[in-house]
This record gives structure tokens, C-alpha cells and sequence, in this order.
């Protein structure tokens, strides 16, 4: 609550939400699209580790989100692939994760040699 001489605090208000969802089998019959979260290492700071979740609020961080995602996918045997959602004012969006990759996640996996 704000008074005279209070500053009063921005709310940057969620308008969109990004999601990143996995197929996980149920059992023999049914597969169901999970979000995931956990602990992930932290590069910057030894002895740490940060929480992560395949749910983000701002475009500009779709990128680091699908190379998280890219990530999961190759180091779990379980998972294969993975769908990016876009939910909005206008309903549920399917995005391609290639539109955020960057060059270098694009083509890591691509052996060069001579023609």
C-alpha cells in the first residue's frame, strides 16, 4: 500500500507464459506431456547449483530455455523430443524450437569433413 512520500513498486504483469513440454510414458498405452524441473549446475559459481524449470515469462529467454531442453533430450535416455508452447490472450501456440537456436546449437552435432 503506498502513502505520501512512498514510492509506489511497477508490476510487470505476465502476458504470455513459454512452456516447454516432455512426452513421458504413463504406462504400455499412455504418454503424457510433463513439464520438468530441477537442479542444474551452476557454471559461474562452483558449489552451487540453480533450480530450473522448462516454463519461462519473456521471449528473450526462449533461447536459453530450448538449449536447457536440447540439453535434457540428449542426456536422457528416456526422453526424445520435446513440444514448445506459447500460451496467450489468443489460446495455445506451437513454436519451433529452430527459430532459437542459436548457430552453434544448430549445428553442434553436425560432423564436417572433405567433399
Amino acid at each position: 500500500m503506498s502513502g505520501p512520500g512512498r514510492h509506489e513498486k511497477t508490476v510487470e504483469r505476465v502476458t504470455e507464459i513459454y512452456v516447454a513440454v516432455f512426452p513421458v510414458p504413463v504406462n504400455e498405452d499412455r504418454i503424457a506431456e510433463v513439464i520438468l524441473a530441477g537442479y542444474q549446475e551452476n557454471k559461474d559459481v562452483p558449489n552451487s547449483t540453480l533450480v530450473r524449470a522448462t516454463v519461462e515469462t519473456h521471449a528473450e529467454a526462449l533461447q536459453d530455455l530450448v538449449q536447457l531442453c536440447d540439453e535434457i533430450v540428449s542426456e536422457q535416455t528416456e526422453i526424445d523430443s520435446y513440444r514448445l508452447l506459447k500460451f496467450d490472450k489468443d489460446g495455445i501456440h506451437i513454436l519451433s524450437p529452430d527459430h532459437y537456436r542459436t548457430f552453434a546449437q544448430s549445428y553442434a552435432r553436425v560432423q564436417w569433413g572433405q567433399c
